[in-house]
């Protein structure tokens, strides 16, 4: 039977709890697979954006005839005072906007065969901020050093690069290039995934901060509500299909759910509120332990689409739980095992759980057959394949 809607028109269906023509095939392969297909170091993907890996991405969805779900572009802009639209910008942080890529200043400190270490310095009216990140051949980066070490010294210097008033370019700037092969999301951060994205120490360190300093992080945390709102904003007026809400790090494998509702719960309210006014989907990424936080989402905020609802070992989802108790409020995205099933296992193996998941979710729509989170460099083309012909013969609606 021939597909009678295109990639993102089926995808957008599902997201909004509609019966498409099939059920949607969107397996998380974001990055590596990608930068793999590129056949590049993947320093040149993330650190020299030859290609972009959008771009990349993009070639991945076409090879494999997977629906795409493109999380890729930022608007460009951020704080007003620092805009310019004639001028060259560059990331800040994930969500935190765009300055002049001229107060940048990047040194390589480290090149070897097998990574390249960048230090990148800024300089504010306060004084430095600095960062290291390292960039491995045939892996994706990882941050060394990030920009907040010392909250006291480093937060009033971000706050000044991040800025009070913002503008934004509304220009998306890969939508013409992705077409119908998918949708076009814009991203913002979870709070909690935020901080933990630029704060040093990693997770221990901010479960130290939120615990020991609540009134400080809740200071800090208000101010990038409202950094978001006015970029949410600029998201619709853009005209995105959807906003991405990362959230990986809001996993109860990594904090508790007492910091998810007192600082994330508040936040995804306002946000998804926001993004049911004006009908722009919102899609949370929450991987590793979820299922507690289902519920919670499912009480309070207006979110759309849940995803990857990892199964165990990595996670503690049940999928034929998570349809008959939230599908009537979710568009329900996943759960094939990424570090096992996908990478390890055959064909037959795939198909035979991709059958199963479309048996117990696909039943009157809001199902989008999928992975759990990133699927490994290494995964077998074989069963991306797998997964798609599953989608095409057997996850039909009759």
């Amino acid at each position: 039977m021939e597909d009678v809607m295109t990639p993102r028109e089926r995808m957008l269906a599902a997201m909004r709890r509609e019966i498409p023509d099939r059920v949607p095939v969107s397996p998380d392969i974001s990055n590596m697979v990608p930068a793999r297909l590129t056949g590049r170091p993947f320093w040149d993907v993330y650190l020299y954006k030859q290609p972009f890996l959008g771009d990349a991405y993009i070639e991945a969805i076409k090879l494999f005839g997977i629906d795409g779900w493109y999380i890729y572009d930022e608007l460009k802009g951020g704080n007003a005072r620092l805009f310019s639209p004639d001028e060259p910008m560059a990331s800040l942080v994930m969500c935190g906007g765009m300055i002049p890529s001229r107060m940048f200043h990047n040194e390589i400190v480290e090149r070897t065969s097998a990574r390249i270490v960048v230090r990148t310095e800024v300089d504010t009216p306060l004084g430095p901020l600095s960062k290291v990140d390292i960039y491995p051949v045939a892996e994706p980066p990882w941050p060394q050093g990030k920009w907040i070490k010392d909250i006291d010294r480093d937060w009033p210097r971000l706050r000044w690069l991040m800025g009070e008033d913002w503008e934004f370019d509304l220009t998306l700037p890969n939508r013409d290039r992705l077409g119908e092969l998918g949708v076009y999301s814009l991203m913002l951060f979870l709070p909690l995934d935020w901080w933990f994205h630029i704060r040093q120490g990693g997770v221990e360190q901010v479960s130290y901060d939120l615990a020991d300093e609540p009134a400080k992080m809740r200071e800090i945390l208000d101010f990038y509500t409202r950094f978001c709102m006015a970029e949410l904003e600029a998201y619709i007026q853009a005209g995105a299909d959807e906003v991405h809400l990362q959230g990986s790090a809001s996993s109860l494998s990594m904090t508790s759910l007492r910091f998810y509702v007192q600082y994330n719960l508040p936040y995804l309210q306002e946000v998804t509120a926001a993004c049911k006014r004006a009908g722009l989907i919102s899609h949370q990424h929450t991987c590793g332990r979820s299922a507690r936080i289902l519920e919670v989402n499912y009480a309070h905020p207006d979110v759309d689409v849940m995803e990857p609802l990892e199964g165990p070992p990595g996670g503690d989802v049940d999928m034929a739980e998570a349809k008959r108790r939230y599908g009537d409020r979710f568009c329900l995205k996943g759960n094939l095992n990424t570090f096992d099933l996908m990478l390890r296992g055959s064909p037959q193996d795939v198909e035979r759980e991709a059958r199963r998941l479309i048996d117990v979710a696909a039943a009157g729509g809001g199902f989008i057959l999928s992975t759990g989170d990133q699927c490994a460099r290494d995964t077998p083309f074989e069963n991306i394949f797998k997964l798609v012909e599953v989608s095409r013969t057997y996850g039909r609606y009759r």
